[in-house]
């Protein structure tokens, strides 16, 4: 959910597309969208395994091959898994570390390499998460993992500025997609996290509204425009977390 619509965003916005999934078949319908909105040849679908580094390799390859070369990235695949620490387990754990964590290194150490040999500088928009700031009880896979990418991103804007390579983390909460687009995430996890705060699953949404400040439901495209505004040039910043959440101040940055 979280990845489409950034994507449809930045096709309005002019650039190139490149979305990759592990499923091919959840791609072509995203391609189709952007081609519509911006022209035959502005979209292309990559099969990617963020967790298997010569998969990641290939992917970026045929990225260059295409078209030419890369200017923005976006770390965004996640997966989550809901339990209280003392029922989680060592297997669980690892996987979602597995996507979360490793994944965003070999993705941003590909796209890095990339953007280096290009001497272009570029940018890198790292999708964290409000859990980065502010866990939730259950929660505990997901959040260490992306607090581990989140870390990653800090330490990227420190090591890549020399070579103007710009690196900023967005930190949204609760993006659930709609009828078209819904989040794989939250179809995964909605039933255990609906149980963790003694709610039904389809009362999540209204849940997640109410308690923000601004009382509104976050959205995909919401994400899209932050990666926009980064990725423009429109302030001298790296190294900055920007909370897409609606206002919640235990998760604002410190």
């Amino acid at each position: 959910a979280i990845g489409s619509a950034i994507s449809e965003v930045c096709a309005r916005a002019g650039a190139h597309v490149v979305v990759t999934d592990l499923d091919g078949r959840r791609l072509m319908p995203v391609v189709q969208r952007i081609e519509k909105l911006a022209g035959t040849g502005t979209a292309l679908a990559v099969v990617m395994d963020v967790t298997d580094e010569a998969s990641v390799r290939r992917g970026f390859e045929q990225i260059a091959r295409t078209f030419g070369g890369v200017d923005v990235i976006v770390p965004n695949a996640g997966i989550a898994h809901v339990a209280p620490i003392e029922e989680l387990s060592a297997a669980d754990f690892r996987r979602v570390m597995e996507v979360n964590a490793t994944g965003y290194l070999l993705f941003m150490r590909e796209g890095v390499r990339l953007m280096k040999q290009q001497g272009l500088g570029g940018h890198i928009v790292v999708i964290s998460s409000k859990n980065v700031f502010a866990p939730g009880k259950e929660f505990a896979a997901y959040s260490a993992s992306k607090a581990a990418a989140h870390q990653l991103g800090r330490l990227a804007a420190i090591e890549l500025a020399p070579d103007g390579i710009r690196v900023n983390m967005l930190t949204p909460d609760a993006v659930f997609g709609d009828e078209r687009t819904p989040s794989g995430l939250w179809s995964e996890v909605a039933p255990r996290r609906a149980k963790t705060h003694d709610l039904k699953a389809e009362e999540l949404p209204e849940y997640y509204r109410k308690r923000n400040l601004l009382q509104v439901r976050v959205l995909g495209r919401h994400v899209g425009n932050a990666v926009v505004f980064f990725a423009s040039n429109a302030t001298p910043t790296t190294g900055a977390v920007l909370p897409i959440d609606g206002g919640l101040p235990e998760a604002f940055p410190r």
